[in-house]
């Protein structure tokens, strides 16, 4: 069957191939694919044209393009990426009809390195599964058919060859890029020379030397070319005669047809039946193709995008730092992670938030709740609340005095604090860590910079999600760096072990911020000031089957603080009716599952304060 159906599972809009092309046979598929060599090079067959791409090529099969890729006899890496025209048709609505062509004999020219760079990213931001990945692939792959559209949507030739049509002048490539669309969607029609003039409010006379000197062929040559072209799906996916063929494509006789059939493909329509049809892909003629472990394939990709970035000359002051970590799951233990974790209640607490002051602490995990008890609380009301912890299956003990005034930072009510949280315990000595569950004090005060991990009437912070995942941070530390961490936690005997890794961006200021006063828009100041961006790529070998990876991010856009800045920390604002806004200060959840063979690839990427969980367990596994 010459038609290809792409499948895009998981309402995923691009399909991604990454492999060692040996055979894929003659076929055509109804949506945009792209050829990117990584590596070697292949021999590319498309319509009548004949190409050799070789490494750092990219070539554009657009809908309905009859084309098959074949090994040279050296060795070969090819990404292919297919996009759904029906998805990205609701940017593009004449998506379908577009004619795009990206070869260019030049080694390079800024925008074919332009659109290399952008598939390159597109191709990174798959293989490394970072989180949202899917939507970052999607509003880039927006971005580059945007590009296309600008600057591929028209061709000419070169001798016998389809390449890229460029001209610097920019009047001149959208009007033949309208003709080219134009021709393309109405082939089958009696077109003249007339419409398009009449189209273009230009003389016939014009028209015609525009299209020439664009295209090198004159407007009735070029409408003959795309009728031809369009036919070669009926001439090798049936067994029409060639006469219906020809009418169906729009030539008025069959001898017109094969003129100019052999014009391009150097042979008749019947012999070019005869010769392809055995070639067209098929269940008895699968493609030949050995797929890219990912781990190599990240290498590739990030080795040919160093070379565009050694091209450029930034003035950016952003640093950027990118590390690789290898790890194997046995890898030996560095040292036990098991931190301590305390919260702090008060029966100030308990009338505050009646029934849901267990339910916030069972989220939390805590290893202990302590009771501070003050001098008018009576002692009534703090038996009752040790007994309702108790029986709620919380260690609890009572102290009886309070503790010194804490340090007022607004850095505790925003990202700064949950990452601290993780730096301190994961590379500090100390393992304890005591906060406080509520503010205290005035309730319709949202933000008071105390270390709490909720508002005074009971709203969540960052440090409360913070505190949750620390949680799961238990077990044998078998990698660490300044940011990141990789945690493997304990596991019953014959049982495969589950992970836990954490990366985290941070700098100076927001660790200090953490111990000295701050006020809210010192705090904005510096959260906001901060873009240097980590790229973190861990490789993990694992044992073969289904593991689900569950991906947390915290982000300095959404959060319960960065909602306060937007609203310039009014006082009044108490957020007790603003329920629907509050889920947008919620972390971000990733989960799938993933079939592993050998090994998995987690990407952590931040630009500025961020903290990324990723929890990696088999099936059926338990944390």
């Amino acid at each position: 069957m010459l038609f290809e159906r792409i499948s895009y599972p998981d309402d995923f809009p691009i399909h991604i191939t990454i492999a060692e092309i040996d055979d894929y046979p003659i076929h055509y598929h109804q949506d945009i694919e792209f050829v990117c060599v990584l590596k070697g090079e292949v021999k590319l067959k498309n319509g009548y044209c004949h190409y050799v791409l070789k490494e750092g090529d990219t070539f554009t099969n657009s809908g309905h393009e009859v084309h098959s890729l074949a090994s040279t006899g050296e060795e070969n890496v090819v990404a292919l990426i297919q996009i759904s025209t029906r998805f990205f048709s609701q940017y593009f609505p004449d998506l379908s009809k577009s004619c795009y062509r990206t070869y260019s004999n030049k080694a390079h020219t800024p925008r074919h390195d332009n659109l290399r760079e952008k598939l390159l990213q597109i191709l990174l931001r798959y293989c490394t599964k970072s989180f949202s990945y899917k939507t970052e692939c999607t509003y880039l792959m927006v971005d580059t058919i945007r590009y296309l559209e600008k600057y591929f949507n028209l061709f000419a030739f070169e001798g016998d060859m389809v390449v890229n049509f460029e001209d610097g002048n920019p009047v001149a490539t959208e009007r033949i890029s309208r003709i080219i669309s134009y021709i393309y969607q109405h082939y089958t029609e009696k077109i003249t020379l007339q419409d398009l003039s009449d189209m273009e409010h230009l003389s016939t006379f014009y028209l015609s030397h525009i299209i020439k000197s664009c295209t090198g062929m004159n407007f009735r040559e070029f409408l003959c070319f795309a009728r031809v072209e369009w036919s070669e799906i009926d001439l090798l996916d049936t067994n029409k005669k060639i006469s219906r063929i020809a009418h169906d494509v729009g030539f008025s006789t069959t001898a017109y047809y094969e003129k100019y059939f052999k014009k391009w493909f150097r042979e008749t329509p019947q012999e070019h039946r005869d010769r392809c049809q055995p070639l067209v892909k098929s269940d008895l003629h699968p493609e030949v193709i050995r797929e890219t472990p990912p781990n190599s394939a990240i290498r590739l990709i990030r080795d040919t995008l160093s070379s565009f970035d050694a091209q450029k000359s930034s003035t950016s002051v952003i640093n950027s730092l990118k590390l690789e970590v290898n790890l194997d799951a046995e890898a030996e233990i560095l040292r036990h992670i098991d931190p301590e974790l305390e919260i702090q209640v008060t029966c100030a607490d308990l009338r505050a938030l009646n029934c849901h002051l267990t339910g916030r602490l069972q989220d939390l995990h805590p290893d202990m709740v302590t009771i501070l008890a003050s001098d008018i609380d009576k002692s009534a009301e703090i038996e009752q609340l040790k007994q309702t912890l108790s029986r709620a299956g919380f260690v609890v003990r009572v102290q009886n005095q309070m503790l010194p005034r804490p340090t007022f930072s607004y850095a505790n009510d925003s990202l700064a604090l949950p990452i601290d949280l993780f730096s301190r315990r994961i590379h500090g000595e100390d393992s304890h860590l005591t906060l406080r569950l509520r503010d205290y004090g005035d309730m319709d005060s949202t933000l008071k910079g105390m270390p709490a991990l909720l508002t005074s009437r009971g709203i969540r912070k960052p440090s409360f999600y913070g505190y949750q995942l620390l949680s799961l941070a238990r077990g044998e530390l078998i990698a660490w760096g300044k940011q990141y961490c990789v945690i493997r936690r304990p596991s019953t005997a014959g049982e495969v072990p589950s992970f836990v890794m954490i990366a985290y961006n941070e700098n100076d200021a927001m660790q200090s911020m953490c111990v000295n006063e701050t006020t809210a828009h010192q705090a904005k100041q510096i959260l906001n000031d901060f873009n240097d961006e980590i790229d973190l790529n861990v490789s993990l070998t694992l044992e073969p089957g289904m593991y689900s990876i569950v991906r947390y991010s915290m982000g300095r856009e959404k959060n319960l603080f960065s909602y306060a800045a937007a609203l310039d920390f009014r006082e009044e604002m108490s957020l007790a009716n603003h329920f629907p806004e509050l889920i947008y200060t919620e972390p971000d959840i990733d989960i799938c599952m993933e079939d592993v063979r050998t090994m998995i690839n987690i990407r952590f990427a931040m630009k500025g304060p961020g903290l990324q969980v990723a929890v990696i367990r088999p099936k059926g596994g338990n944390l």
